[in-house]
């Protein structure tokens, strides 16, 4: 099953960053992958250099982005659409979307469960819900951002059968330097899971760089180049439940040693 992530390079206008979010989609579309996946705030101008107020951002780029997502997502038909994050409004509070689209339907919506500083300062609120969804392509568990920081969640959606993970990302001036990708390759390793690691060029070094990741390895991996690129790769359904329950029989014989 071929799964194709895109990694987008920031425009510093709304339109433009939805132009480039819809030509990527088509182009990635073209390669008939079975799922395609955005970045996390894949639509917010500059990078979130000017990530101070979530009413406005929502208020500037929530229907623009959803109206966008869901005719790409009717265009490319049967193909699953990530659709990376929205700042969306629900009952007065922000919240970092999630969203899954399949034929111009909306199937599944995740409120990210653990906001950065910076968010939360901005009026982003805190999801509570873990989200595993299920489809004809197997389980896909829902996580944005800085959830890979929460042992418990990444049990948590583990548990719920989670076999693919959509990992939108988008690191902050403010984070550290990372090299390679060691929490996701740890995550993708101890709970058996493909993760979907989806970045944008700007945060490339602190961590954003889009990836593909396999329990036994990195498939692919976008390079340091300042550009749109879709990065696809295959995952092995068979060679994951075959993992799995090996993982199992691992963890079975950790507890009853």
């Amino acid at each position: 099953m071929k799964a194709s992530i895109l990694h987008m390079r920031i425009r510093s206008t709304l339109e433009d960053n939805l132009t480039a979010a819809k030509t990527a989609v088509q182009k990635a579309a073209k390669e008939k992958p079975a799922l395609i996946a955005l970045p996390e705030y894949f639509t917010v101008p500059n990078c979130m250099d000017d990530f101070t107020d979530a009413k406005k951002i929502s208020q500037k780029t929530c229907t623009k982005t959803l109206r966008l997502l869901k005719e790409v997502s009717k265009e490319i038909g049967d193909i699953y659409l990530l659709g990376g994050t929205v700042l969306e409004e629900d009952s007065g509070k922000y919240y970092n979307t999630s969203t899954l689209w399949r034929n111009g339907k909306l199937l599944a919506k995740y409120k990210k469960i653990n906001p950065i500083k910076a968010e939360v300062k901005a009026g982003v609120a805190k999801g509570n819900t873990p989200l595993v969804v299920d489809t004809d392509l197997g389980r896909i568990g829902m996580i944005v951002c800085a959830d890979t920081f929460d042992p418990p969640l990444m049990k948590k959606i583990a548990e719920m059968g989670a076999e693919i993970v959509s990992l939108p990302v988008a690191a902050m001036g403010t984070h550290p330097t990372v090299k390679g990708h060691p929490l996701t390759e740890g995550i993708a390793r101890d709970c058996g899971m493909f993760v979907l690691k989806v970045g944008n060029v700007c945060s490339n070094m602190r961590g954003g760089r889009s990836a593909i990741i396999a329990p036994w390895g990195i498939l692919g991996e976008v390079t340091d180049a300042p550009e749109d690129s879709v990065l696809s790769a295959n995952l092995d359904m068979e060679r994951l439940k075959e993992y799995r329950v090996k993982l199992k029989k691992e963890l079975n014989s950790k507890s009853t040693s």
